[in-house]
């Protein structure tokens, strides 16, 4: 099952970028967010209530509420709407790829629950030079496809917070009730930017991005932060965060097949320097995952 699971996040979360993308054309980004975790919190309340689960939390159950509605349902998804204004979804996939070693090196220097060795360190390493590749002044790289690279890049970070976070305290969570809450907090964080920032009356809705938001709420809120969180109490906080090196593949290959996506020769040497560096930091990682996996299916 648990296989199962993180496969079917790699497959989901693949193509939500995508599916962002759609859901933001003609609608302010914020408000997008915002309205695709209101829907994904009332799909979740449903399910709670089917279950007669009790909306108890204690006081580790808070934390991670509080970790995941802010910093996951609110700053990360607020910077990575906005960067898709500005970016392609493809790239903005690959610059979130880099979570797995911030991930890493929170584990190890924070919460001492992983070691941060020489191997990860070198990759990190070739990931900050990736990085600066992607930011290497190029004639069609702007002011604001740099913002957008810099708000991934931002989002990421607060992803990687979020998951130490609830690694650390979550370990007796309902991925359900930390879910609900957490949504509803960050739903409402986002609906409030939204109505300082934005003109919800220039929202232009259509059966593409309808369609968009219903699928983002269902497929890529509910059932796939479901798995996540069921995942995050049975692995690595590493581990975990690498899904964020399959995801890129599918959101890449879903961009250029269906919104016709390019990204510049400059980008492209960035983007390979930085899943490298991604590679070599989690190889012992993905070594033990494997033959971990291999002992089991030889029983």
């Amino acid at each position: 099952m648990t296989v199962a699971l993180y496969a079917l996040i790699c497959l989901i979360w693949g193509s939500t970028w995508m599916a962002i993308k759609i859901g933001l054309a003609g609608v302010p980004p914020f408000l997008a967010a915002g309205l695709r975790f209101l829907l994904a919190t009332l799909l979740v309340g449903v399910v709670l209530a089917a279950r007669r689960t009790r909306l108890r939390l204690t006081p580790d159950d808070k934390i991670c509420v509080l970790s995941v509605g802010l910093l996951v349902f609110w700053l990360d998804y607020a910077a990575v709407y906005w960067a898709e204004t500005r970016i392609s979804s493809g790239l903005t996939a690959i610059l979130f790829s880099t979570m797995p070693l911030m991930t890493s090196i929170l584990s190890a220097k924070w919460t001492r629950s992983e070691t941060l060795s020489g191997r990860k360190v070198a990759g990190i390493l070739v990931g900050v030079l990736g990085t600066a590749l992607l930011f290497w002044p190029h004639e069609r790289v702007g002011l604001q496809q740099a913002l957008g690279m810099l708000a991934t890049l931002g989002g990421s970070l607060c992803a990687a917070i979020s998951l130490v976070m609830v690694k650390k305290y979550g370990q007796r969570s309902d991925p359900f009730v930390l879910n609900f809450f957490g949504m509803a907090l960050g739903a409402a964080c986002l609906l409030a930017m939204s109505a300082a920032m934005e003109n919800w009356s220039a929202a232009a809705w259509s059966r593409s991005n309808i369609l968009a938001l219903f699928y983002l709420s269902v497929f890529g809120s509910v059932i796939a932060f479901w798995a996540y969180y069921y995942l995050i109490k049975r692995m690595d906080a590493t581990i975990v965060s690498l899904t964020t090196l399959i995801i890129p593949i599918v959101a890449l290959a879903l961009g250029r097949a269906f919104l016709h996506e390019t990204v510049t020769p400059t980008a492209v040497a960035g983007i390979a320097t930085i899943l490298a560096g991604v590679a070599v930091a989690i190889v012992p990682i993905w070594s033990l995952v494997v033959g971990r996996w291999s002992l089991v299916a030889s029983r």
